[in-house]
């Protein structure tokens, strides 16, 4: 390749000016290209993540004083998906299914089923991480 030639960029094909070793004429361009050639284990991980930052964003809108009980129903119309947690807390009556720093209980109450709702507390740190060994 000669070296007075352009350069063009690797996305959309642009003439590239500036530094010699530039691949994108703009960040609009890189991210484009970076996307498009993720990997499928990429793909996942950045799925699983969207949908935990939705849970969080779900529990925290909900609980904000540090513990509050709603209407699973809730939940569910507002898309949680109980699937997606990041770690577990046992307590002596109940399972927390934690989501980064708050965790969600379902409890039968009344004969209806509520999630309890808490922000993790100094007490629960010697939560259990989440283990593919481990049973409910």
């Amino acid at each position: 390749m000669d070296n007075f030639s352009p350069q063009q960029c690797l996305q959309c094909g642009k003439p590239l000016t500036g530094r010699v070793d530039k691949k994108f004429c703009d960040a609009y361009c890189r991210n484009s290209y970076n996307n498009q050639n993720m990997s499928i284990d990429e793909l996942m991980i950045k799925a699983t993540n969207t949908v935990l930052r939705k849970n969080r964003r779900i529990l925290k809108s909900l609980c904000p004083e540090g513990k509050t009980v709603v209407r699973r129903s809730i939940l569910d119309t507002m898309g949680y998906d109980y699937r997606y947690f990041t770690s577990l807390y046992v307590s002596s009556r109940v399972t927390y299914y934690f989501c980064y720093d708050y965790g969600l209980a379902v409890i039968e109450e009344g004969g209806k089923q509520k999630a309890l709702i808490v922000h993790r507390q100094d007490y629960m740190e010697g939560y259990s991480p989440i283990k593919s060994s481990q049973s409910k």
